[in-house]
């Protein structure tokens, strides 16, 4: 064979070999890629499974463990018969999933904004919420206290009237759709009555003279999360049920429209520090005196300034009577709080 059939000869077989080579490589990448592709998908499948599968396949995969056959005896005898001892249910306890707002009472209007949530978000403030609702409408002794750090007082106040009850952590404002009182819902005693419970308020001075009815807060939904926002009375004084007996020390929170739905505050801006003030719990009538009236301005302001107002209808250790309601009588931009303590 001459010499350059020998070279192209062995031109072919590096050909050859190289062909091989990258053969393999492409081969092994191809299959290195679906074994990770399927590794990824068994790992998916895996993580998506509910716990129970995932507690089953380890119980399956466990290997059994050999329980020893007893022994034969002869002439077996009966064995002890167990008597079941009885168990008493237990006792059921309401427990609020959604607890009072934190934000002032409010009239809803067709070009207002949504109220702003209230989001529960430790055990311990719901068992609070709990223990401050069943003294409130069973006992007559004074209500608990539910939350002890102090919060900043609103500027230029009287410092011995703020409240001292932060406010929770809020979420984005939810669509309104009506839900029944978590206290009925809960299955309690309707607070209204309870002993204490407010039934008539009397304002001499600016002409007011209205019955008191208890009321709560609906329950609100978005986005799979509730909410509560108070309820305000129609053609009464609401009370509301989870504040202050009369005659106990609290904080007795009333509310009432201003320009809709029987005006029952309409006159409440006018009323002057000094001004007496009247509550009757049935036939028992107790008598306060204005120490306080303020403006705070409501409808579109940040959430920071909506939670310091609120602070005013929060519970205190003083025994005290708080009005609010809307103004001026031509929208619902601010809120007039009327702070009277007890004669």
């Amino acid at each position: 064979m001459r010499l350059p059939d020998k070279r192209i000869l062995l031109e072919q077989a590096a050909l050859l070999f190289a062909s091989m080579i990258w053969t393999i490589v492409v081969v092994t990448a191809i299959a290195l890629y679906w074994a990770y592709q399927d590794i990824q998908a068994r790992w998916e499948l895996v993580m998506s499974l509910p716990p129970e599968a995932l507690a089953q396949a380890q119980i399956q995969a466990t290997p059994p463990t050999t329980t020893p056959s007893p022994t034969a005896t002869l002439w077996p005898g009966p064995g002890p018969t167990l008597t079941p001892s009885a168990t008493s249910p237990p006792t059921p306890t309401a427990t609020w999933v959604i607890g009072p707002p934190n934000i002032l009472p409010e009239t809803l209007n067709p070009d207002d904004p949504t109220p702003i949530p209230v989001i529960i978000d430790t055990e311990e403030e719901i068992a609070a919420l709990d223990l401050a609702l069943e003294q409130a409408v069973s006992t007559p002794g004074p209500p608990t206290p539910t939350l002890e750090p102090t919060p900043t007082p609103p500027p230029s106040l009287d410092q011995n009237l703020v409240p001292t009850r932060p406010p929770p952590t809020q979420a984005p404002p939810p669509t309104v759709t009506p839900a029944p009182p978590p206290a009925a819902a809960a299955g309690l005693p309707e607070p209204g009555n309870a002993p204490g419970a407010p039934t008539r308020l009397v304002i001499e001075s600016v002409g007011i003279d209205s019955q008191v009815i208890p009321v709560g807060w609906r329950v609100i939904e978005q986005n799979r999360q509730q909410y509560s926002i108070w309820e305000v009375a129609d053609y009464a004084v609401g009370w509301h049920q989870t504040s202050a007996l009369l005659g106990q020390p609290g904080n007795t929170v009333m509310a009432g429209h201003h320009n809709v739905n029987g005006e029952v505050f309409r006159d409440l801006v006018n009323i002057e520090v000094g001004d007496k003030v009247a509550v009757y719990a049935g036939g028992q009538r107790f008598e306060y005196r204005v120490e306080l009236k303020t403006i705070v301005k409501e409808k579109g302001e940040p959430i920071e300034v909506r939670q310091r107002n609120a602070e005013w209808i929060a519970s205190t250790d003083d025994e005290r009577l708080t009005l609010v309601t809307c103004w001026p009588y031509t929208n619902n931009t601010h809120r007039v709080i009327v702070v009277a303590r007890r004669l």
